[in-house]
């Protein structure tokens, strides 16, 4: 496509390296449909490659049925955790951090809820270029590690909020995330925040895949026990759960190959999605 290629051109080294990244759950999820259709299909994963000129994975572990299971599971958890909240909070608002091109909503098939995506604003151009807006979809550039995004979320607090960050985390330091988690408990009382995480066993298999990609990113956060750490980070948490990333949701009619069997049974305890809550009262004056 000529659009792609101007995009290209125009892109500085990270811009082209982030574009590159973007690409690695398209390819999870793309593969996913023929391999493991019945996880939450992602259609559009198929065709925004297509669109992309991407011809093959960037490794042949994308091949691979665990390597699929990982990046469709992924979209399912969040989908699952976004219903479950949408049936005490009907009206709530969705937001994605860190979105690149998931195509949640799409799969999920929302249009009665207003969704907002976020990220960086080259992510965001090519976002718009490949997927388009449902009618209360809204697209905002931003760095998450900067809290002005927050003041751009329209919140209710009698609608509820809902975040979620998948693959996103990872490459925050854990300051970073001790203060986004802070300014979101004070900014959005009484919100969930889902996102997904790994054990400090899992960060140099981790930065192991990502460094096969040619990638320079590095995993530098992690957490071992949520449960435990993160109440001690605000007195705004009021709950906080961890369930395993391939198995703490399940979904059935799924027959895995032998080596996937044993693939989810190696990231038992290192592959997580952590819930939190926020107190709903705003009586705090300071970030606590």
């Amino acid at each position: 496509m000529i659009l792609t290629n101007i995009v290209s051109i125009t892109y500085g080294t990270k811009e082209r390296q982030r574009r590159k990244n973007l690409c690695i759950p398209l390819w999870c999820r793309a593969l996913a449909v023929k391999k493991l259709p019945q996880i939450l299909p992602d259609h559009d994963a198929i065709r925004i490659l297509q669109e992309m000129g991407e011809t093959k994975p960037p490794t042949i572990f994308y091949h691979m049925e665990c390597a699929c299971l990982a990046g469709a599971m992924r979209q399912y958890d969040f989908s699952k955790e976004i219903e479950w909240y949408l049936q005490t909070h009907p009206n709530a608002t969705i937001v994605e951090m860190g979105a690149g091109l998931s195509c949640l909503r799409r799969q999920m098939k929302n249009e009665q809820n207003p969704w907002i995506n976020l990220d960086l604003p080259d992510v965001i151009a090519c976002r718009n270029t490949y997927i388009p807006c449902g009618k209360k979809e809204q697209n905002i550039a931003c760095d998450l590690t900067n809290s002005v995004w927050m003041d751009q979320i329209p919140f209710d607090a009698q609608k509820g909020a809902i975040f979620i960050a998948a693959g996103v985390l990872h490459y925050f330091s854990k300051q970073e995330v001790q203060t986004l988690i802070k300014e979101m408990a004070h900014q959005f009382p009484g919100a969930t925040f889902v996102f997904d995480t790994i054990s400090h066993k899992e960060v140099k298999n981790g930065n192991g895949q990502v460094n096969q990609t040619k990638n320079d990113t590095k995993i530098t956060f992690y957490l071992n026990d949520a449960e435990k750490e993160l109440p001690t980070w605000s007195n705004r948490i009021v709950h906080v759960s961890q369930k395993s990333y391939l198995e703490g949701y399940p979904i059935s009619g799924i027959h895995y190959h032998w080596f996937t069997k044993l693939y989810i049974r190696s990231k038992r305890k290192k592959l997580f999605m952590v819930h939190i809550e926020f107190d709903d009262t705003n009586t705090f004056k300071k970030i606590a």
